[in-house]
């Protein structure tokens, strides 16, 4: 079977039956390849380099242990392939953390099959994929913290900025991957915090910050 014309990913993680489930449904899709690392692959940092991957998704734990043995830092890892960091929901930090260090994607590892699989096609195209888990954790750090009540965070902006134009919620939705009742919610925090009422104020405040042209 000719697999050049698939999206390559290698999952990285120190549970093997993770990987094997991840890999079988990974192959089970028309677009995506998963590739095997062998056993003989005991230098995994030389074996990343070899395989090529398009897409690696990584317990971020295990990939920080890994490059460490090899002394190979994130930035030359995610040089020729884009990183998703596939988290345990219990350890998981803030998804700016990720986005920070490196990765295109992150994502819990009790996140259902068809977002994973969704996630990955989006990371390879170049998008930015926060799962709602994390991003909730995330939203959860910024209140903690004493910010200014009305700069906007970057979903609520990114929906602001999509509500101003005329898409509908579940447009929005589907664009980031988030439910539409989660896009609603970024929406009213958004307009409380903007004291904005209806869609004429939305669009108003959008084109006085430069999100739309006269």
């Amino acid at each position: 079977m000719d697999y050049t014309s698939k999206i390559r990913v290698l999952v990285l993680d120190d549970n093997p039956v993770l990987v094997d489930g991840l890999n079988f449904l990974i192959n089970s899709t028309r677009q995506l390849h998963a590739i095997i690392l062998a056993q003989r692959d005991q230098e995994l940092c030389e074996a990343v380099k070899r395989l090529e991957p398009d897409v690696i998704v990584a317990d971020p734990n295990f990939l920080d242990r890994t490059l460490a043995e090899c002394g190979l830092p994130l930035q030359d890892l995610r040089a020729g392939a884009k990183l998703i960091a596939y988290c345990d929901a219990r350890e998981t930090l803030s998804g700016e953390t990720y986005i920070n260090r490196g990765y295109s994607g992150v994502v819990t590892k009790t996140v259902a099959s068809p977002r994973l699989l969704r996630a990955i096609k989006s990371v390879h195209a170049g998008d930015v994929v926060i799962d709602e888990t994390v991003l909730a954790l995330s939203d959860r750090s910024l209140q903690s913290c004493e910010l200014d009540q009305r700069k906007l965070s970057t979903k609520e902006e990114f929906v602001l900025r999509h509500v101003a134009l005329g898409k509908a919620m579940k447009e929005i939705a589907a664009d980031i991957q988030l439910s539409a009742k989660t896009v609603e919610t970024y929406k009213y925090r958004a307009i409380k915090k903007l004291d904005l009422r209806t869609r004429s104020d939305i669009v108003n405040y959008a084109i006085s910050v430069g999100w739309l042209q006269h």
